[in-house]
């Protein structure tokens, strides 16, 4: 089964990012520099991180690309929690959730991936608005939070609603940390009042919604021999009565809808702006980026996916 959209989807008229292989390697070092021993050494190379943060962070600073590499090498690893054998999902989860305050202060004792988390966030806050400090707090929450909610459909074998599902994968895929994460990588914040339009808001669902179901479609394979139970393909499959081959098409169609979507809103975020008094050339700046940003990741995302050893599928469960 193809698991990836057709050569002429507007998902491959996003601007793509061809980052230089020294770059990558140097990211990618970056990130296994946050590896404590063999194991984890080796289940963050199979990821290749290095290269999904040069293609989704235009812009990224030098000073800031070792605490972004942080934040990915604790993404990935905090990600096996996920793995329907981890009986622990939303225990180890409520322990994370206590390392994340507004202001940091020395990493806490806990679990390895709780001091991993404190570790990084330390290094991300000083640098940061208390605004963005609280709207990455409130996406990391609800991406740790959705833990407990995944973990009680894989307890009882229950494929969600449609309904259910959309608002649960918006925090489960950790995307919208991700996303907030353009700023501090560029050092360029968007204004907060900008951040609640309609528009943008809008444009970051949508950023948000293309890139988690694009990854429910290449890790289908992958999720299908660990049996698991919360996909977006399974998802559209039991709710509509399709083939995988139908659901996999519609999701690739509600992935241009969403593209689509995301273009209107930026171009009426344009005409509002052109004429909003107060506006800086700084902000505007930011504003392009971040734009810029979400675009990267969308694209970022399924050129980074057909690289990675993470979405072939591994040995079916027992």
């Amino acid at each position: 089964m193809k698991t990836f959209p057709p050569a002429d989807h507007v998902l491959y008229r996003l601007p793509a990012c061809a980052p230089a292989p020294a770059l990558v390697h140097e990211l990618d070092h970056a990130v296994m520099a946050w590896a404590e021993g063999p194991a984890e050494r080796d289940r963050l190379s199979a990821t290749r991180a290095g290269e999904l943060i040069a293609r989704a962070y235009p812009g990224l600073r030098e000073d800031r690309a070792a605490p972004l590499a942080g934040w990915f090498a604790w993404l990935f690893l905090v990600d096996d929690l996920h793995d329907p054998d981890k009986a622990a999902d939303a225990d180890v989860a409520s322990r994370l959730l206590g390392t994340l305050v507004p202001e940091p202060g020395p990493a806490p004792d806990g679990p390895p991936l709780a001091r991993h988390l404190a570790h990084v966030w330390q290094r991300i806050a000083c640098t940061q608005s208390r605004w963005w400090r609280m709207r990455f707090l409130t996406h990391t929450m609800h991406f740790l939070s959705a833990f407990r909610y995944e973990a009680l459909y894989r307890r009882y074998r229950r494929v969600p609603t449609l309904r259910e599902y959309v608002q649960l994968r918006r925090a489960s895929g950790s995307v919208t940390a991700c996303l907030d994460l353009l700023e501090f990588a560029t050092g360029r914040e968007v204004p907060p009042l900008l951040h609640e339009t309609d528009q943008l808001r809008g444009m970051f669902t949508r950023a948000t919604d293309v890139v988690v179901w694009v990854n429910d479609v290449v890790s289908l394979e992958k999720e299908l021999h660990i049996r698991e139970s919360v996909n977006g393909v399974l998802v559209l499959q039991r709710q509509f009565g399709l083939t995988p081959e139908e659901a996999v098409n519609r999701v690739y169609g509600k992935v241009a809808a969403d593209i689509h979507a995301f273009h209107a809103h930026e171009r009426e975020l344009q005409r509002m702006c052109s004429s909003w008094p107060g506006l800086t050339g700084r902000d505007l700046t930011a504003l392009a980026s971040f734009t810029d940003g979400m675009k990267a990741w969308m694209r970022a995302n399924v050129d980074w996916s057909a690289h990675c050893a993470r979405y072939r599928h591994r040995q079916a469960a027992p």
